[in-house]
């Protein structure tokens, strides 16, 4: 008769190694964390040897106690082959009158980012909307972002994130050469 453990399909190993990991890097003790989660030390210690199938309550719990999502904790784990190079030239290039936006490849599911070069300090006539969470990091220049009527100025540095849904729009408020990443998870 084969044991549970011989009979998983890997994932409750995966998922105990990514707790384990996390749980160390905020230097949580099994009984720390279980306080945390309201779990007890010889479940959490069971799931992270992969001997447990943790419920989706309890894993949402888990997550919460390291402060990670759901998502974080079954994601499969980044390997060496993950990494990518992309370069100034890749990408599509969206050209309008109040930049040019570059679209940064990735994978399907990641988030997606937008390099944008300002042109003028005119708004874009129409508000962008967006499914997700936008964040915007501002690498040169100055930017001004337009939220639903509230108007945030940015400088060099600073990142603005919030709500997709929020109608928005920005321009430049920094020299000719500003230039800001959007993030769209």
């Amino acid at each position: 008769m084969l044991s549970d453990a011989a009979s998983t399909n890997g994932f409750e190993t995966d998922l105990g190694a990514r707790v384990r990991s996390l749980r160390r890097e905020r230097g949580l003790t099994l009984k720390g964390l279980g306080r945390l989660a309201g779990l007890s030390h010889p479940f959490l210690s069971q799931v992270e040897r992969g001997l447990a199938q943790p419920s989706v309550g309890s894993i949402e719990r888990i997550a919460a106690a390291l402060d990670v999502s759901v998502a974080h904790l079954w994601a499969p784990p980044r390997r060496g082959d993950a990494v990518r190079i992309v370069r100034h030239d890749e990408g599509t290039v969206d050209e309008r009158a109040d930049g040019v936006f570059r679209e940064v490849p990735g994978e399907p599911g990641e988030p997606s980012l937008r390099e944008w070069t300002a042109r003028g300090r005119r708004w874009p006539a129409e508000p962008s909307v967006t499914r997700g969470e936008v964040a915007i990091y501002v690498a040169r220049g100055a930017v001004e972002v337009d939220l639903d009527g509230t108007v945030q100025k940015l400088e060099e540095g600073d990142t603005l994130r919030f709500d997709g849904t929020i109608p928005h729009r920005l321009r430049r408020a920094g020299g000719t050469n500003t230039r800001a990443l959007l993030v769209t998870s």
